[in-house]
């Protein structure tokens, strides 16, 4: 029986609309100074008044106005319809602890590691500044395992070791959030199930990319993660064994011909936060369609998710770029719309 979505989408509709508009975007990449960005977010109710005028107290606003919209979404979300927002939020706990855990490999300050990041109720504004300030990754593991959270025993083993290393925590944290979010999404419909293992694509994708220089077969069996719908393991070894990178790219959109992640991959190949604006922007417009033509269904939720990533992402470049001092003109070419 399918589960009924109409209560909780009409609240995601009203949610998305407190979103900020590319106007309201628009008019922030102008803004000349930071002082002149937090009376701007002040106006748009994103910062208030007392927000310190730093790039890390204006994302700590940031991140604030994103915990408290998601906590309303999560109060409409209970019973039957957990397994919706499980996905959602475990893709945005997984991307969470994957960059607090690269930021204590890189002893990096507590503010860089929780830049560009989405609270949610697993891992709140509170929990996620504790995280950020551990010392090591396996101080951070241990906080998890402590609050019982769904991924802590995952990555126990990764960080048992004399010399842990990132990159089999990242592999063991990929890994736990595919096996929960197809778990959950099985129990909630084609629609959610698609989308859990359109994340897993991505994953893959980006470590295939990642890894090419390595040219290396063992990369295979370190790294893929099952569960993607386009990357098999076949294509996955595939990509590795190709000539050039342009020849990933042109491999990589060939085999997503039929996903809306095609075109992300179509183009020059660019940096990592390009590559991620271009992946955001292919599911924001799937989304986006599919609510449209079934809006009883998840994509209004998912829609809002994504969004509201979306938003966290462009004020985090637009504060660092002001900060900065970046152009206007490069900084609009750089927001998610």
């Amino acid at each position: 029986m399918p589960i009924y979505l109409g209560d909780i989408n009409t609240r995601a509709r009203g949610l998305r609309t407190r979103l900020l508009k590319p106007q309201d975007l628009d008019r922030l990449t102008h803004a000349r100074s930071l002082f002149a960005l937090q009376r701007e977010l002040g106006t748009l109710g994103v910062a208030p008044a007392d927000t310190p005028i730093t790039p890390g107290g204006l994302e700590r606003a940031v991140r604030r106005r994103a915990a408290e919209l998601m906590a309303i979404l999560s109060r409409w979300c209970a019973d039957e319809r957990q397994p919706i927002l499980s996905v959602i939020f475990d893709d945005e706990d997984r991307r969470s602890i994957q960059s607090i855990m690269r930021g204590a490999e890189q002893a990096a300050a507590s503010d860089t590691r929780l830049s560009g990041l989405v609270p949610t109720t697993h891992l709140s504004e509170r929990a996620l500044r504790v995280l950020a300030s551990q010392p090591t990754m396996t101080d951070v593991v241990r906080m998890l395992v402590l609050w019982g959270h769904p991924f802590g025993v995952s990555l126990v083993d990764a960080v048992s070791r004399p010399r842990p290393s990132l990159f089999d925590v990242e592999v063991a944290l990929q890994r736990a959030f595919a096996g929960r979010a197809l778990r959950s999404a099985r129990k909630a419909g084609r629609h959610l199930l698609d989308y859990a293992r359109q994340v897993v694509d991505v994953m893959n994708a980006w470590s295939a990319l990642l890894h090419f220089p390595e040219r290396d077969a063992a990369i295979v069996d370190l790294t893929f993660i099952e569960g993607g719908r386009f990357v098999d393991r076949g294509v996955f070894g595939e990509l590795l064994a190709l000539e050039t990178f342009d020849d990933v790219r042109k491999r990589l959109t060939q085999v997503l011909g039929e996903s809306a992640l095609a075109n992300a991959f179509d183009g020059e190949p660019g940096d990592v936060a390009s590559l991620e604006t271009a992946v955001l922007r292919a599911q924001l417009a799937e989304q986006s369609r599919a609510a449209r033509i079934d809006p009883e269904g998840p994509a209004p939720l998912i829609s809002f998710a994504l969004a509201l990533r979306a938003e966290v992402l462009n004020l985090r470049r637009i504060i660092w770029g002001i900060s900065l001092e970046a152009p206007a003109a490069l900084l609009q070419a750089e927001v998610v719309v």
